[in-house]
């Protein structure tokens, strides 16, 4: 799926899983047992709640493995020193 952008793949994958599911619940009535109807009908959720897991672990994992960037936080540290200096001489705040 190359040159798509986001929504469009999530789209893609969507319409598929949606298709699938509504081909599963009208050939419900062939299914051999209470289970894999019970299966059929509450998909959507089970998909729903495994795309919020997915989202969960992924932030999760990545801000576990967020770098710390020294030069950035140096930089930070210097314009938050030349901001109160500015806030000083303009005596907008005052030690």
């Amino acid at each position: 799926m190359m040159g798509l952008l986001r929504y469009q793949v999530f789209l893609v994958y969507g319409v598929v899983f949606l298709a699938a599911w509504q081909g599963a619940k009208m050939n419900q009535s062939e299914a051999p047992s209470d289970a894999s109807r019970i299966v059929v009908d509450f998909a959507p959720i089970w998909a729903v709640l495994l795309l919020g897991v997915y989202a969960a672990a992924t932030i999760i994992y990545n801000v576990m493995t967020f770098n710390d960037c020294p030069e950035a936080a140096a930089e930070l540290d210097r314009q938050v020193k030349e901001a109160k200096a500015e806030m000083r001489k303009r005596k907008v705040i005052v030690d």
